[in-house]
C-alpha cells in the first residue's frame, strides 16, 4: 500500500510538474516586471489553482495509505479534527505567574485561574497509541502551570472532568473549542471552585441551531473526512429577567444586544458567535433590571468562554469579561477590581502557548 501511494505521488508530481509548465509555455506572454526568475515564479503562482489541486490530490493519496495528521491537525476516528498545540516557551509561564501574582498581592479579592484543555489533549480515544502519544501533553503543562502559583491564587482543575465526559459532544469537531454541553461541564467544576450554587441542566431550556456547519479546521481536504457541527444554546429559565450583552472594541461604537444568544445564522461566519454574539475586547453582561444583593464577577479570557459564560450568568448580576491581547490599556485603566465579588482567569490551553498581554494587568485600576 506505502508503495503503491508514494509511486502515485510521484506520478502526480511529475504530472502536475508538466501541466504547469505547459500552462506558463503555452501563455501569450510571461509576466515581466523583474527579474526572469522573479517573472518565472510569478507564472508559477498564477497557476495556483493546479497547485492547490495537486495538494489535495497528495493528502488523498496520503490518506488513502493510512496517514491521518496532517499539519498539525489529527482526523480523529468520530470525523473530530483535532488540531495540536505548541508548547509553550519558559517566558509564557514566567510572565503569567508574575503578572497574576503581582495581582494578587495589590489587590484584595483573590483571583481564580483556570485552563481549558483543547480536544486533543482529550478525545485521546479517537488517535491510535502513535498519534496520542506524539501529541503536546496539555495535561503536564496545565499541572505545571497551577503549581507555579502554590496556593497563592485559586485554581479551577476541569481536566478529569471534561476527561469523564469525552464520549459525548463536549467538543466541536471543526471548531477548536469546547462545545456548549462541554460547557456546562466546566460551568459545574467552576461552581465548586468559585463556591456558588450549580443550577441543574433540566433548569436551562435548549435551542438547537446552525446544524452541518464547518468551522475554521475544516479545509477543502479536512472537510470530507470530518463530521459537521452544531450548536446548542442553552438559557436559564428560572428567571423572568432580561439579559444584556453589551460589546465594546477599541476604535468603534459598543454594541447592545437583549438576550444571550443571537439566533440569525447568517450573521456570523463562525456559527459559535450565535452564543452571545461572540467576544470582544470588552464584554458587559447584566440584567436589564439590577439589584443591589447581585454578586458580580470580573473575567479575563479568550473565546473558548463561549461555551460556560452563558450558565455563569445564571450565578451573577453582572459579568465583565476582558480580553487582555484586544482591549487598550487606557480601557483597561476605566476598570476598578474593587467594584466586583470575584474574579476570574480563564484560557484555553491553545491561547495560553501562543502568547497572552498579562502585562497589561498593571494599567488596571
Amino acid at each position: 500500500m506505502k508503495k503503491n501511494a508514494a509511486f502515485l505521488i510521484i506520478a502526480m508530481i511529475f504530472s502536475i510538474s508538466i501541466a504547469i509548465t505547459f500552462n506558463i509555455l503555452s501563455a501569450e506572454e510571461l509576466p515581466s516586471g523583474g527579474t526572469f526568475t522573479e517573472n518565472i515564479e510569478l507564472a508559477i503562482s498564477q497557476n495556483l489553482p493546479l497547485r492547490n489541486s495537486f495538494s489535495d490530490l497528495m493528502d488523498t493519496i496520503l490518506y488513502a495509505s493510512g496517514v491521518r495528521k496532517f499539519d498539525n491537525i489529527y482526523i480523529g476516528s468520530n470525523g473530530s479534527l483535532l488540531r495540536d498545540i505548541e508548547a509553550p516557551n519558559q517566558r509564557t509561564f514566567s510572565a503569567a505567574k508574575s503578572y497574576i501574582l503581582g495581582y494578587s498581592e495589590k489587590n484584595q479579592i483573590k483571583p481564580y485561574f483556570m485552563l481549558v484543555p483543547t480536544s486533543s489533549a482529550i478525545l485521546v480515544h479517537e488517535m491510535d497509541n502513535f498519534a496520542a502519544k506524539d501529541i503536546y501533553n496539555q495535561r503536564n503543562m496545565i499541572l505545571k502551570m497551577y503549581s507555579a502559583f502554590d496556593g497563592l491564587v485559586r485554581t479551577a482543575d476541569i481536566y478529569q472532568t471534561l476527561y469523564d465526559h469525552r464520549t459525548e459532544y463536549i467538543y466541536y469537531h471543526t471548531e477548536d473549542m469546547p462545545t456548549s454541553l462541554g460547557g456546562y461541564y466546566i460551568y459545574g467544576e467552576l461552581c465548586s471552585r468559585l463556591g456558588i450554587k450549580q443550577n441543574e441542566m433540566d433548569s436551562f431550556s435548549a435551542a438547537y441551531v446552525a446544524h452541518g456547519f464547518y468551522g475554521s479546521l475544516a479545509t477543502d481536504f479536512l472537510r470530507v473526512h470530518s463530521k459537521p457541527d452544531f450548536v446548542t444554546l442553552y438559557e436559564h429559565v428560572g428567571s423572568t429577567k432580561t439579559v444584556m450583552v453589551e460589546h465594546y472594541n477599541e476604535n468603534s461604537p459598543s454594541k447592545v444586544t437583549s438576550g444571550l444568544f443571537i439566533y440569525s445564522e447568517d450573521s456570523f461566519s463562525d456559527k459559535t458567535d450565535m452564543i452571545l454574539g461572540g467576544t470582544s475586547a470588552k464584554m458587559e453582561i447584566y440584567f436589564s433590571e439590577s439589584h443591589s444583593e447581585e454578586t458580580s464577577i470580573l473575567i479575563f479570557g479568550d473565546e473558548s468562554a463561549k461555551s460556560w459564560l452563558p450558565f455563569l450568568i445564571s450565578n451573577y448580576g453582572r459579568i465583565t469579561f476582558i480580553d487582555l491581547n484586544l482591549i487598550s490599556e487606557k480601557t483597561l485603566s476605566s476598570i476598578k477590581t474593587s467594584e466586583y465579588d470575584q474574579v476570574l482567569f480563564a484560557y484555553s490551553t491553545a491561547t495560553f502557548s501562543s502568547g497572552i498581554s498579562f502585562e497589561k494587568l498593571e494599567y488596571l485600576g
